[in-house]
């Protein structure tokens, strides 16, 4: 039943999404052929069924950023040829041209709806086919009937090839990142056996399941070497002794977990990945950027710059994250020490801690790294309400991005997951990321 229920209200959503861009298409025809010229409502569809998706289906950060990363990169490119002053990044990447005709004029809202189509169908069948894989082709088949109302045939097919074409020349570009084996198939990753020794990672309470993730530092990265470029310091110095960094950092969180208030319960819960509940984190900061994007009214090349710049930010601050906890630092997590240093054998966080090292850490990361393209975009003082969790968990008002990401690194700190010097380098390498990302030539 909760199935279905999810199913029929993500119907709705497309449908209204649909009718506004039904509105939106007449309003945009006058023969534009530059992509700044049509609204960003194609886009945001596409990206409220992502995320959507992406919170009903067991997808963890990783393979969620994975698909967002790759789709927005092809909604970039479905859309270039239209931004006169903009680079192809695909190109930048790979040193191969994506074949366009500059003789002939395409819809541009129609491409993108086809690229991201096909890109979002072919990601997410590297996962599994989910049951929720056949509301893409309903937005798609929903999108394409509105267009072909005021589109003539040979446009709409012209634009809709072009689309296509471009997500399959990523996909398979995206098909060499590791994620999957020669011959195609999901590549599990090998056994991971951590190292012993004093306040190194160990399975955690109550499952103490073996790590997960190790391999997920090992991916290609979209910035050849980002780990080098955004390496953090050594955490402190292991310790037991009452007087040093490393003692005081675990009691500090300790202490938190005694002078939790209400609020910072709520925060820790909102940024949870929790299935069928919350977005997780990549999903999260892509459902409050479409929110901006519609209330800013920005246009379909500003969506796509913005989509496709947040997605490789995120996907690299993750990937090197995930390198970072395995093979450079390997850091316990807080209730490791707290329960067996500090004699609180009951002490738990929140709730069960992820099964992965605590330095540095990865939503923090994941969250700074998304939010310095809004940042680019709109300024460091920028207010806006971030109601993504609205239904469950409320609304927060904030006057600034940093404001935010704080709040992120605040329900890792608060919750018990992770220690606060994690969270901190956690946000600067994921600014760090977001900047080189922002310094990429899109522009000409």
């Amino acid at each position: 039943m909760k199935s279905k229920v999810a199913t029929f209200i993500l119907l709705c959503g497309i449908l209204f999404f649909a009718a506004n861009c039904r509105k939106n298409n007449s309003e945009n025809q006058n023969n534009a052929s530059n992509t700044e010229k049509y609204k960003a409502d194609v886009a945001v569809s596409w990206y409220n069924l992502l995320t959507e998706i992406s919170r009903l289906t067991p997808y963890p950060p990783p393979p969620s950023i994975r698909i967002f990363a790759y789709s927005g990169l092809t909604l970039y490119e479905s859309v270039v040829p239209g931004m006169p002053s903009y680079n192809s990044i695909y190109k930048h990447f790979t040193g191969l041209d994506i074949p366009f005709d500059k003789t002939k004029e395409y819809y541009w809202p129609a491409a993108a709806n086809a690229s991201l189509s096909r890109i979002s169908s072919k990601l997410m069948a590297n996962y599994g086919t989910p049951p929720l894989l056949a509301l893409i082709q309903k937005l798609e088949d929903s999108l394409t009937q509105i267009f072909a109302i005021s589109v003539a045939p040979e446009k709409m097919q012209l634009s809709i090839e072009f689309g296509r074409m471009v997500a399959d020349k990523v996909y398979e570009w995206s098909t060499q990142d590791g994620t999957l084996t020669s011959s195609g198939a999901l590549a599990v990753c090998p056994p991971y056996s951590p190292p012993s020794g004093p306040g190194l990672w160990v399975p955690t309470p109550p499952g103490f399941l073996p790590a997960a993730g190790a391999c997920q530092g090992s991916l290609r990265t979209f910035i050849p070497d980002i780990v080098n470029a955004v390496l953090p310091p050594d955490p402190p110095d292991y310790s037991t002794e009452l007087t040093s960094d490393y003692y005081k950092m675990a009691d500090k969180i300790y202490q938190l977990s005694l002078t939790r208030t209400t609020n910072d319960s709520m925060i820790s819960e909102a940024w949870r990945d929790r299935l069928g509940m919350n977005f997780n984190t990549p999903a999260h900061i892509l459902s409050l950027t479409s929110q901006i994007i519609l209330k800013e009214k920005l246009n379909l090349e500003e969506a796509a710059i913005i989509y496709a710049q947040q997605g490789i930010a995120m996907f690299d601050a993750i990937a090197a994250s995930f390198k970072f906890k395995f093979y450079y630092y390997l850091l316990e997590r807080p209730i490791t020490y707290i329960r067996n240093i500090m004699g609180k054998t009951t002490w738990n966080s929140i709730y069960p801690t992820p099964q992965h090292p605590s330095y540095p850490a990865v939503a923090p990361a994941a969250a700074a790294a998304g939010i310095v393209i809004l940042e680019k975009k709109l300024g460091t003082s920028y207010n806006f309400i971030d109601s993504t969790q609205k239904g469950i968990y409320g609304s927060w008002n904030y006057s600034s991005f940093d404001e935010l990401v704080k709040d992120v690194g605040k329900s890792r700190t608060h919750s018990g997951l992770n220690f606060e010097v994690s969270v901190t380098e956690g946000i600067t390498q994921g600014r760090k990321a977001g900047e080189i990302v922002d310094k990429l030539l899109f522009k000409k």
